[in-house]
């Protein structure tokens, strides 16, 4: 057994409009976790993005993680140092929370010796989250189509090409979860239910073929983002303006209130002003994130 671990987790972008709780993107923008067996109580650092906010007990997400596994395994830790370095906001849409239950869950299993397998964490992590969107692409890497059916995790991962660009805007107000699905409804009218199985199947076929000049069309959603837009007004004119500018795909980031941008990289700048225009208008302080897919996933450095 180690005494010690860093894991890097990336941030990640779901449902990428229409596919509600079962798609997803690893992103080139990390939250790192230090965990070390030491001492005899829990003590947690936290560094960069939620500072203010983030708990330092039992109540924190990465030690809620890791406390999985070492339940999972019998395993009784006197202490534990946890220390996190936070470059993925809080309450973005761009999988914070993900990136601290996947963090938690491998560097824990490294420290017991890696007795949990890659399946095992990523069944662990859905069941906290509830479904597999972030957690998927944030272990795994990659674009993630991925269901969960309250044991088990299903998933296809593809990798992306590079030349393709994720334009984040994060404008500085944060949402919770919890928040933005508070205004789902409970149900939802037959057709709508049909449009947006075509659509996140057209877009999952899309990415997988290379099809990028589709997912204009297969991007559209009617599940979420219409119910959502009371806490991002700018939603639909980024959209807009967005597409009438050449990229592939608009859309929002998770539960926002990140608006998602998916170009080529050589129309990215013209793209990033064109939007940027819109909040700008609006007076809304924004802050813009040029990503690509990252690939890799979850790592041990």
């Amino acid at each position: 057994m180690d005494k010690s671990v860093l894991v890097r987790v990336p941030a990640s972008t779901a449902n990428l409009g229409p596919g509600f709780d079962s798609l997803g993107v690893a992103l080139n923008l990390y939250n790192d976790i230090y965990m070390e067996l030491k001492g005899s109580r829990l003590v947690i650092d936290v560094e960069g993005e939620g500072i203010l906010n983030i708990d330092r007990d039992e109540k924190n997400l990465i030690y809620k993680a890791a406390k999985k596994v070492f339940d999972k395994l019998n395993i009784t830790v006197s202490g534990l140092y946890i220390k996190t370095t936070n470059n993925i906001p809080t309450g973005s849409g761009l999988g914070s929370s993900a990136s601290a239950i996947i963090g938690g869950l491998v560097a824990a299993n490294v420290l017991t010796g890696n007795s949990l397998s890659h399946d095992d964490i990523l069944d662990i992590a859905s069941s906290m989250e509830g479904h597999a969107d972030n957690v998927a692409p944030a272990l795994n890497g990659g674009f993630n189509a991925a269901t969960f059916d309250g044991k088990r995790t299903y998933y296809i991962k593809k990798e992306l090409d590079d030349n393709l660009r994720f334009l984040a805007f994060y404008p500085e107000r944060e949402l919770l979860t919890s928040k933005a699905r508070g205004v789902l409804p409970s149900m939802i009218e037959f057709r709508n239910g049909v449009f947006n199985v075509g659509r996140a199947s057209l877009l999952t076929a899309s990415i997988f073929s290379g099809r990028y000049d589709l997912l204009k069309f297969a991007s559209q959603d009617m599940l979420h983002q219409v119910y959502r837009k009371e806490f991002i007004p700018e939603m639909y004119y980024v959209i807009e303006k967005a597409l009438d500018n050449g990229a592939y795909a608009s859309f929002l980031s998770g539960a926002g209130p990140t608006m998602m941008v998916l170009t080529d990289i050589s129309i990215a700048d013209k793209v990033k002003e064109s939007v940027k225009k819109v909040y700008e208008d609006r007076n809304i302080k924004c802050r813009i994130y040029e990503l690509k897919c990252d690939n890799a996933g979850a790592k041990i450095l």
